[in-house]
């Protein structure tokens, strides 16, 4: 049992890793490839450039760069995505398969500024190696037996989660002249814990935590594993990585590596690679800042981690601030107050693909999500224009597209944002500020990437930070009449944040040094002057009343500070200004990038049934009373999947096989199956046992929609199957049904209405779930189900509480001729009463009691304890004594959320119910204690 539990964590973290949207894609979409015997690259027909560059890219580093993990070399299939707004890219096995979101992240600071094809070609390629060789010793047995999946399973048990990202981190940078490990802001978070003298213990890095901020595994990961090959070798993490795939040492294997090889497991070496970093930090002490020690009103203080993100002036002696916490949504706020500030909250955005805003004359601008309701890889945005106290204060602009960071004019006329298209070209376009349409799109012969342009203060110019071809970073003004584009700093290979135009002077954030400081550039163009020298980076910042004020990271998040405008010192951008640690030589022999040629590789139709039935792993289910085997399979687009196994019902000793496909490659999910149990049985009494066999054909369409919008999550999904059902007497039973053949027509109905929550709320403060499912024979048999349920949650008395009602409806027919499934949450305490419908309001109140940040052998970690006090109230229409009989029941529940292997998510309780009336069966009993461990959290994948 502890292997399988190991085997369903393991799994749980190679899907939730990333997973391509099951039918996310327009059948109108025609696809290409390039194929090789390294790699196949798919793309839809346009992106025939960028499909090439990432091939070419692919086969350098598998020609020269893959013996720091070990030479095997197996094709990969990677999948280009090119109309999301994501900035991501994933390798998953089972199946076998890499997707990359074409989309570039519009800040600079945090991710880089390399082309983002050729970024995601360096990290997730190295995800490639890293699965294709730790296919040895018990992980290939894992494979072996199990699969694609088990080959997962064993590794994710194995190697932590952190090598992985790090390691990757480790190899974008290697083969570059940039990746994350030569960005200042990358290493903020540390940096942010060294200057606070806050030392968290290693499980603690790595479980993360609801009350105060933690460094995630990217950053740990880089720490461990570039001090691991700067201090140990080149060839250290592939002699580490073999040991722990192969389980030299059954436990804690890869620690057990290190421990050998260094002296040190693996919380020690997280602590030893955290000293070698930090000492390169004790820079000179920072300049005098004052902290802003805001009083936010209409919301709990946090005493925590709160994040003041972005400013600007509000023109009559405030500031405006997106401002969020552990415990609230992000908000927009208005300071004011002078000494002892407070804040207003003015409105608060929706979901969006970046969180930056900006602020003109009294008008927020920002962008929000807006996507397909059928096709997940189809997202746009809009942007939305708020002005605090008008009628219409809240103008969304219809016209929708893949823009980023808008910014408005100064005559309120017109609104600028970066745009981009599928194909992968970028502009600049003007827009309407009161319709949306394209007013004019700016010339971009080079195909920059323009991130967060500016109006000048006559609006005829627009200043912005662009990146080129290769990565290199330059700020530029454009001229809106039409005309040439100025350079005001020029291009070198160095990430710059958000331009800020205040009158004849462009002021900016910039890697330059050691941290993201304040620069400026005259908007004539002239010398590039340097104001801060901060111990920690800056974000974004503001001049207001001859003071910069400024967005700088700490260890309790973004905090605001300010001090006096200075005139700045004259500084070279081109110049070399950072210190050793933040230019690591990994000795992979430079920038591969430049060496990457393209070697004429030709393009040609990729079918769309190229290996639909792709099995790839082949898993046992446990979920008691039901266990079983299956076959799983999916194709590399994401439209087939299919399931076939055998399994068997402990409570009735049957066996089973049955099989599955479902397509979704068309507007409908379209699904066929059949199942067939043997050996079923039921006692009718104590004396009359029936046996039986049952054949189940199915076939039928579910239709899933996202409908999100604005602060809400929505999704709806109807569905409609039809089944034959065949039963036959099975062996020697006396007796069988009298209805052997049944078809029934199954409908369904769900709706989900979810506000976005902060980290620490359990549940949205305001979310509906409504669920309907209707069963009704077709022949002469009657058969009748029909089933709703509806969750409703709101607030609690305080910000982290809330308060959950459910609404649960069940009703079927009194011909016993045949039972549908049950789905019924019956009031808690009670057994299943004899009815014909049944109704339950249950009501719960949920808060957490204490966040113990606590741990045990890096096995079992608690993030959280939280509590429920609940009353349910059930009645049931008994249709053979006519009565109606009610169930009562209240108590409390006590939930522990935790994690597994220091990665998996997993919540575990118990439950005291005392029953207020007598419980079916058993009278004589009023109180119940349950334990709630459901282990099929770690089987849903």
């Amino acid at each position: 049992m502890r292997y399988f539990l190991c085997l369903a964590l393991a799994i749980s973290l190679a899907h939730t890793a990333g997973a391509q949207q099951f039918g996310g894609n327009r059948p109108s979409l025609k696809w290409r490839q390039v194929d090789s015997d390294t790699v196949r690259v798919i793309f839809p027909a346009g992106l025939e450039t960028q499909g090439k560059r990432v091939a070419d890219v692919i086969h350098r580093i598998a020609r020269s760069h893959t013996g720091t993990l070990g030479p095997v070399v197996r094709k990969i299939n990677i999948v280009l995505q090119h109309e999301t707004m994501q900035s991501n890219g994933f390798v998953q096995l089972g199946p076998f398969r890499s997707v990359f979101y074409l989309t570039p992240p519009p800040n600079s600071s945090d991710l880089g500024s390399l082309n983002w094809a050729d970024q995601l070609a360096l990290h997730e390629y190295r995800h490639v190696i890293q699965n294709n060789n730790f296919r040895k010793g018990i992980s290939k047995a894992g494979y072996y037996v199990f699969g694609e999946l088990g080959q997962a399973a064993i590794t994710n048990i194995a190697v932590p989660n952190w090598f992985w990202e790090g390691d990757a981190v480790v190899a974008e940078t290697a083969m570059s002249e940039q990746g994350r490990g030569r960005l200042p802001a990358f290493f903020d978070g540390f940096r942010a814990l060294k200057l606070a003298g806050k030392d968290y213990s290693y499980m603690q890095i790595r479980n993360g935590s609801y009350r105060r901020y933690m460094p995630d595994h990217y950053e740990t990961g880089y720490l461990m594993t570039s001090y691991g090959r700067l201090q140990h070798g080149r060839d250290f993490w592939k002699n580490v990585t073999d040991d722990a795939v192969r389980f030299r040492g059954v436990f804690y294997p890869f620690s057990q590596s290190l421990k050998r090889r260094t002296g040190k497991n693996a919380a020690a070496f997280f602590h030893a690679s955290y000293d070698y970093y930090r000492q390169n930090w004790n820079s000179p002490p920072a300049e005098p800042a004052d902290t802003l020690d805001v009083n936010v009103t209409h919301l709990t203080k946090s005493n925590g981690v709160e994040n003041f993100r972005y400013v600007y002036p509000d023109g009559k002696g405030g500031l405006v601030v997106l401002h969020n916490s552990y415990q609230t949504i992000p908000a927009f706020y208005n300071i004011y107050g002078g000494s002892r500030p407070r804040a207003f909250r003015m409105t608060a955005p929706g979901t969006g693909f970046d969180n930056f805003f900006s602020y003109r004359s009294g008008h927020l601008l920002w962008t929000e999500s807006r996507y397909s309701a059928r096709w997940g890889a189809d997202e746009r945005s809009v942007v939305v224009i708020y002005k605090p106290g008008s009628l219409n204060n809240r103008r969304v602009l219809q016209h929708e597209r893949r823009c980023f960071s808008p910014d408005l004019s100064h005559n309120l006329k017109s609104v600028v944002v970066a745009a981009l298209t599928p194909e992968q070209r970028y502009s600049l376009e003007i827009l309407d500020a009161g319709t949306g349409q394209v007013l004019q799109r700016l010339p971009n012969p080079e195909n920059w990437y323009y991130t967060y342009p500016k109006f000048t203060d006559d609006d005829q110019w627009i200043v912005t930070a662009v990146r080129d071809s290769t990565g290199r970073m330059a700020i530029v003004k454009q001229p809106v009449a039409g005309g040439n584009t100025e350079t005001l700093v020029p291009f070198a290979m160095k990430a710059i944040g958000i331009p800020v135009v205040q009158g004849d002077t462009v002021y900016f954030t910039a890697a330059f040094a050691d941290v993201d400081d304040i620069y400026s550039v005259p908007l004539a163009g002239g010398t590039v002057r340097r104001h801060s020298h901060r111990a920690n980076g800056v974000h974004h910042l503001a001049v207001a009343d001859g003071k910069f004020v400024f967005s700088e990271f700490t260890a309790n998040g973004f905090k605001l500070l300010s001090m006096p405008l200075n005139a700045g010192e004259p500084i070279d951008p081109a110049a070399n200004h950072q210190k050793p640690w933040l230019q690591p030589d990994f000795g992979e022999g430079g920038n591969l990038l430049a060496e990457v040629r393209d070697e004429g590789r030709n393009v040609r139709k990729y079918a769309k049934g190229h290996r639909l039935f792709n099995f790839h792993s082949w898993l046992p289910v446990i979920d008691d009373p039901d266990y079983g085997w299956y076959l799983l399979g999916e194709n590399v687009l994401g439209t087939l999947q299919t399931r076939i196994g055998a399994g068997y019902n402990r409570n009735e000793s049957s066996p089973s096989v049955g099989g599955q496909v479902a397509w979704a490659g068309w507007f409908p999910v379209l699904r066929a199956g059949g199942d067939y149990k043997s050996d079923r049985y039921v006692n009718i009494n104590d004396t009359v046992q029936v046996r039986w066999n049952e054949l189940d054909w199915y076939g039928g369409m579910s239709l899933p929609l996202r409908l999100s919008s604005g602060k809400f999550y929505r999704g709806l999904t109807l569905s409609a199957d039809f089944h034959q059902v065949t039963r036959t007497r099975a062996g020697n039973s006396k007796y069988q049904f009298r209805d052997n053949n049944l078809q029934y027509l199954d409908l369904g109905f769900s709706f989900s209405n979810q506000r976005m929550k902060a980290l620490q709320q359990i549940y949205s403060h305001f979310g509906q779930t409504l669920a309907m499912r209707y069963s009704k024979s077709l022949n002469n048999i009657p058969a009748e189900q029909f089933f709703g349920r509806a969750d409703l949650y709101f607030p609690g008395f305080r910000n982290t509480h809330n308060i959950v009602v459910q609404l649960s409806y069940l009703q079927k027919d009194t011909s016993l001729r045949y039972a549908f499934s049950d789905p019924f949450s019956y009031a808690r305490g009670y057994s299943k009463p004899f009815f014909q419908h049944v109704f339950k309001v249950g009501s719960n109140y949920h808060f957490p009691l204490v966040y113990p940040d606590w741990g045990f052998a890096n096995l079992l970690y608690f993030s959280r304890v939280r509590a429920n006090v609940f009353h349910d109230f059930m009645s049931a229409f008994n249709f053979r004594n006519r009565r109606h009989v009610t169930y009562a029941s209240a108590g409390g529940e006590l939930y522990f959320d935790t994690k597994i292997g220091n990665v998996l998510p997993f919540t575990f309780g118990m439950r005291y119910s005392q029953l207020f009336n007598d419980n079916p069966g058993d009278p004589s009993r009023k109180g119940r204690f349950e334990l709630i461990v459901p282990l099929q959290q770690l089987f849903s994948y």
